[in-house]
């Protein structure tokens, strides 16, 4: 079975599962579950997690290929990261999705709609995310 992203980050950056846990006042228990992939952890949780390893939310998932991960952090453009991450979370509220699929999502929307022109980058980002998760969410 291959070690799960979350304890290698958090390892790396030098945190006890406790540590973790008290930093965000859950139990360790929690912090274990989402290590083991035993419980479904939300974009939220993710971005989270990302800030308190200073580190991508991208760094996080198991899933996302290598390509995916060096567009992700070539040139990042914030705030049209985030408009994508908080699009993405709202079309996903109230479904089950995966934050692998979602983490995946993101990152080929971000790369799709990186030379966008300003005009165009919301209506190309909804497009996009709209299209990649039509099969999750629909």
């Amino acid at each position: 079975m291959r070690m799960n992203r979350l304890k290698i980050i958090r390892e790396q950056a030098g945190f006890t599962q406790e540590e973790v846990a008290a930093a965000h006042k859950v139990t360790a228990q929690t912090i274990q579950r989402f290590e083991k992939g035993t419980r479904n952890i939300s974009l939220s949780w993710l971005e989270k997690l990302a800030k308190f390893y200073k580190v991508r939310v991208s760094a996080l998932i198991d899933e996302i290929d290598a390509q995916d991960i060096k567009a992700m952090e070539a040139d990042v453009d914030e705030a049209l990261l985030r408009e994508i991450l908080t699009y993405a979370q709202a079309r996903c509220a109230g479904h089950d999705v995966d934050p692998a699929v979602l983490a995946k999502v993101v990152c080929k929307t971000y790369k799709k709609c990186r030379k966008t022109s300003d005009k165009q980058k919301n209506a190309e980002i909804k497009e996009k995310v709209d299209d990649m998760l039509t099969c999750v969410v629909d």
